[in-house]
């Protein structure tokens, strides 16, 4: 695995679990858990594709999409309407804007250096 090829995979775990984390707060915060389902069975999975590649994977349950959803009821004012628990979109959203702004311009001379060094030194 090459020094892009590292910095992919590091750039998509670590951007994944930052996600997690963040997502997390906000569930605990919007959310009453009955069985704890819909935020225990939250994971990410990284696997490469060959050279230069990699995806990223969240695993969630179909339930947070739905809490995610902002729900009308018929002849209500915007006052009145309730608010959604933003705790899917805002998150996948952002992760993506991150992933993309640091495989753009996060991979400088200095990252470089580093990733090699750890390579070089053995480490993961």
């Amino acid at each position: 695995m090459g020094v892009r090829e590292r910095f992919i995979k590091k750039t998509l775990e670590s951007e994944g679990q930052r996600m997690l984390r963040a997502q997390g707060l906000a569930m605990e915060e919007g959310l009453r858990f009955h069985t704890g389902e819909t935020f225990n069975l939250r994971s990410i999975t990284v696997t490469e594709k060959g050279e230069m590649s990699g995806t990223l994977t969240f695993h969630h349950t179909v339930q947070e999409r739905f809490l995610d959803m902002r729900r009308l009821r018929h002849g209500s004012t915007e006052s009145k309407r309730p608010k959604s628990r933003r705790i899917h979109n805002r998150f996948v959203m952002g992760m993506y804007n991150a992933i993309a702004r640091e495989l753009m311009y996060g991979l400088t001379e200095d990252v470089a250096a580093r990733i090699r060094e750890e390579m070089d030194q053995g480490g993961a």
